[in-house]
């Protein structure tokens, strides 16, 4: 396996005791890169039409009829056929150059296949006693002129995110907690809403995780309902897709949302897309989100 943590060039995981490369799937327990391989190829999952698309978002659209469902999020798949030539790593190091301040992967495991990616989403990071993590939500079309309105939908959703995230920290009993105004980012070919957490923790690390993961950028809220919802109607298997991982070391963590990423098959990619709905969303405004975040992969592929 093969990543990248911005602003350190390229790394190579290692397992001498001193690193350890956490790869958590969407839901799972962690496992390493060492698990045995169970002897069978995995295989890409079926492209999400958009008939299907629009039948799961009705489904998601009744959900919040009955109450108590804020936001859940919703995904589908895209099926490309492999370029002529496809080189994974020469695609990998296009990523590196293409988009700096990602973190961006290529990585193969028996059991999960290969994957490659680029995501924008710092699960938490941090030195010694000093972490950070962010609430992301909202999604917009890059523009040049850089002027970005943003909707009620989409600072509804933001500050959805931003009150679990603030919940999660002041339970844990976080100290110094730091909390910026929201503000637009760019990621690669979107900006999205951010919000930027600062605070001091001496407690473990890997509880921390397991406390702000799933985050609503990927579950919805409440997690436990969303998830719910999530299992019982998307089809696919979203295996590494909205997992997470990264490094831990005793005095660094560098950990990320598996966001805008694809597994790579033998005659085609399986590109992994999502979006956040709500009371206030539209399908065809929802569909049309996925396929603009899918350009992060898709211009590269076809460029």
């Amino acid at each position: 396996m093969v990543f990248r943590i911005p602003g350190r060039g390229v790394e190579l995981a290692d397992f001498n005791g001193q690193t350890l490369f956490l790869l958590k799937p969407w839901k799972g327990e962690i496992f390493s890169f060492e698990s045995s391989s169970s002897g069978e190829k995995p295989s890409l999952p079926q492209e999400t039409s958009k008939a299907d698309y629009a039948k799961s978002f009705k489904k998601y659209k009744e959900a919040f009829l009955s109450g108590g469902l804020q936001k859940a999020i919703l995904s589908s798949v895209i099926r490309e056929d492999k370029p002529q030539n496809f080189d994974p790593i020469g695609f990998f190091f296009r990523l590196c150059e293409t988009y700096p301040s990602a973190f961006t992967y290529l990585l193969y495991h028996p059991k999960r296949g290969t994957w490659c990616g680029a995501t924008p989403e710092v699960l938490l990071e941090g030195k010694r006693e000093q972490f950070a993590t962010v609430a992301l939500a909202g999604t917009q079309s890059v523009v040049p002129s850089q002027n970005y309105e943003w909707g009620e939908k989409e600072k509804e959703e933001q500050e959805l995110v931003s009150q679990h995230v603030r919940a999660i920290l002041e339970n844990v009993g976080v100290k110094e907690l730091k909390e910026s105004e929201p503000y637009t980012i760019q990621a690669a070919d979107v900006v999205h809403l951010k919000t930027d957490f600062r605070f001091k923790h001496n407690g473990k690390v890997e509880s921390l995780l397991n406390q702000l993961h799933p985050t609503p950028a990927v579950a919805g809220l409440p997690v436990s309902r969303a998830i719910e919802l999530i299992d019982s109607i998307e089809k696919h298997d979203r295996s590494l897709y909205t997992g997470y991982f990264g490094i831990l070391t005793e005095n660094e963590t560098h950990v990320f949302v598996n966001l805008r990423c694809m597994q790579i098959g033998n005659q085609e990619l399986a590109l992994y897309v999502g979006g956040g709905i709500t009371e206030r969303s539209e399908m065809e405004a929802e569909w049309e989100e996925t396929r603009l975040k899918a350009k992060t992969l898709l211009n590269l592929l076809k460029s």
